[in-house]
């Protein structure tokens, strides 16, 4: 019996010494715990876009381009001369079967020092604006525009203080032969006064050779009693035709393979005389 009690006691006290200890001793050492970095997300670069620089050209004018005829319908004429005394460049709109059809006309001198004066010209028969030109020759330009979108360059003329030629490319053949003696198609060609200013057109077909006069009216054309157009042939020959005062008139010539001169003359009612136009037409006019 005491043995069981002993046995017992021994127990107790062992189970006591075990829990003493295990409140005793020391806590298990804590080791710091580090965070982990945070990854931050990697700055994105924006991609270069290629981009396209427009470098804007040069605007492209009527006026840098060739004199262009309307159509027949279309058809219109503007003349130009210069005062020679006081060298005012006068530009004449002288009407034609479009004049109704336009909308405007632009015209343009250039100086021989690159001066550049531009002016519109109200489309109506017998208009006329004016510039101050130089002592020399002097580019007058004009370029007609239409209600239906149409656009042309229909003249580009050297003006110079005694006569007028038109710019044309004169083909190497042979060349027209000049007057002979002392006739009213002799000299340069001259613009009669305001008044008594007419205008004819002359072109040559490019396949058949026919010359073709067309006489556009004007402030002195009830003044004109007949034009006379004169050619003188690359073959030698010499052929005058009259043409009448009425707008849209026509006098036709058969020209040559060459070269052929021709010659307006205005005969007045008052025994006045002008040469008003002279051109000489390669192959192709």
């Amino acid at each position: 019996m005491i043995g069981k009690k002993s046995h017992i006691f021994m127990v107790l006290v062992l189970t006591g010494f075990l829990f003493l200890a295990g409140c005793t001793s020391a806590p298990p050492e804590q080791k710091p715990v580090t965070p982990s970095p945070v990854s931050t997300p990697a700055t994105i670069q924006p991609t270069p876009v290629e981009t396209e620089i427009f470098v804007p050209q040069a605007e492209h004018s009527i006026f840098d381009g060739p004199v262009t005829k309307p159509p027949a319908e279309l058809d219109v004429s503007v003349s130009a001369r210069k005062d020679p005394v006081y060298n005012i460049v006068t530009v004449v709109f002288d009407g034609g079967k479009g004049q109704q059809l336009l909308q405007s006309i632009d015209v343009r001198v250039t100086m021989p020092d690159g001066t550049i004066t531009e002016q519109q010209l109200p489309p109506n028969r017998g208009e006329e604006i004016e510039f101050t030109g130089s002592k020399s020759a002097d580019r007058v330009q004009a370029a007609v525009h239409y209600k239906n979108g149409a656009s042309y360059l229909i003249l580009d003329q050297n003006v110079g203080q005694t006569r007028a030629s038109v710019i044309t490319a004169t083909p190497t053949v042979a060349s027209a032969p000049e007057t002979s003696g002392d006739s009213m198609f002799d000299g340069p060609v001259t613009q009669p006064p305001k008044n008594l200013a007419v205008m004819v057109d002359i072109d040559k077909d490019p396949v058949y050779r026919v010359i073709t006069a067309t006489f556009r009216g004007g402030n002195g054309q009830s003044l004109v009693k007949t034009v006379q157009i004169h050619a003188m042939l690359s073959d030698g020959t010499e052929v005058t035709k009259d043409l009448a005062n009425n707008v849209g008139s026509i006098a036709e010539i058969q020209g040559t393979s060459g070269n052929d001169k021709i010659q307006v003359v205005a005969l007045y009612k008052n025994g006045e005389q002008y040469k008003i136009n002279e051109k000489v037409f390669g192959p192709r006019g």
